[in-house]
């Protein structure tokens, strides 16, 4: 979804990098990665599932050790949830929407 809305603007500063294993941590690869933007200042983690859940509380700490100097971590996606969806599927596009919104401000 990032990828194809990305795609569908005019926003030309925006890498989508994708971490598809967690562990153990790429942490070469990724920070490889990174050093290909020395001049962005705002990395940002996107994720489906609500913050208490996926990989954002256990992803955040090493990717913030290999961020540069002036760079910064944030989150884009939703709001911590006792269930892992919301039940309602307009809800669920609403909210899907707005994190993708979010991740690419």
């Amino acid at each position: 979804d990032l990828v194809e809305k990305r795609d569908a603007t005019t926003k030309n500063n925006i890498a989508i990098i994708r971490i598809e294993q967690l562990y153990p941590f790429p942490e070469a690869a990724l920070s490889k990665l990174l050093s290909a933007y020395p001049n962005a200042k705002e990395f940002v983690w996107c994720q489906e599932e609500p913050q208490n859940m996926g990989a954002w509380l256990t992803i955040q700490p090493w990717i913030i050790d290999l961020l540069g100097k002036g760079q910064t971590l944030c989150y884009a996606g939703r709001a911590s949830a006792a269930s892992p969806a919301v039940g309602s599927h307009a809800v669920h596009e609403k909210e899907q929407q707005a994190l993708i919104a979010d991740a690419l401000k």
